[in-house]
């Protein structure tokens, strides 16, 4: 059986809604690397070919994700991220990918260079990137890692959705993490800041990168069971 985040549907309006892409038109193997961050670091499909014909099928995909509340002052229970969790398996549709977010005791944290195959969500006062930057929330595809910190929460709201704020940078950063560079069209999803005119959108050939990399390093699985929040 298919599962998807259809299925999870409970807290947001229905009107939150996005289309399944089509990327029957594309192949894995030459994909833009102006849409790739760090594409060195991607898989090649000369050596992964099963795993990228796997990504070029329709079926959803479906990819754990371990959460961490560190220090944080405003994030610190499951039930507060649960409707900008709905919202973010609700855009990822597009591409067919559905996360299931796992609530981690910090005692299980791994260090920055550790775990780098697990997906990580962590959220915390203060951290600073690897650059030593403290950002507002950054992803890191080296470590395999998505960090958001407390000022964040500072950004001036200019969404119509209420959801917007953390739900887009959620997703936002978690496509880093799965192989997407910044892009400048204000309706697409890995465009930076908090425009009104963003629509969370994601292009195919954004979806079948994404798609790759959740199949070969992240552990993803195809017609997974996607646990509602």
């Amino acid at each position: 059986m298919e599962a998807t985040a259809k299925n999870c549907n409970k807290l947001l309006p229905a009107e939150y809604q996005w289309q399944v892409l089509d990327w029957s038109h594309l192949r894995a193997e030459n994909l833009p690397r102006v849409l790739k961050i760090f594409p060195d670091q991607q898989p090649v499909c000369t050596a992964n070919a099963a795993i990228c014909t796997e990504a070029e099928s329709k079926k959803t995909i479906g990819i754990n994700i371990d959460v961490f509340f560190k220090d944080s002052a405003i994030w610190n229970k499951p039930e507060q991220l649960a409707p900008y969790i709905e919202l973010v398996n609700r855009y990822y549709q597009q591409a067919r990918i559905g996360f299931n977010f796992r609530f981690r005791p910090m005692s299980e944290m791994p260090a920055w260079n550790e775990s780098i195959n697990q997906l990580t969500v962590i959220f915390a006062s203060a951290m600073p990137a690897p650059a030593g930057k403290v950002a507002d929330a950054f992803g890191n595809l080296p470590a395999g890692k998505v960090v958001f910190n407390d000022v964040l929460m500072n950004r001036q709201d200019k969404h119509a959705n209420p959801y917007f704020l953390i739900g887009k940078p959620l997703g936002h950063e978690l496509g880093h993490v799965l192989g997407l560079a910044h892009t400048q069209d204000k309706a697409l999803l890995m465009t930076q800041g908090t425009s009104p005119q963003n629509a969370l959108d994601i292009l195919p050939e954004q979806a079948l990168i994404m798609r790759v990399m959740a199949l070969q390093r992240f552990g993803g699985k195809l017609d997974p069971i996607i646990t509602c929040h």
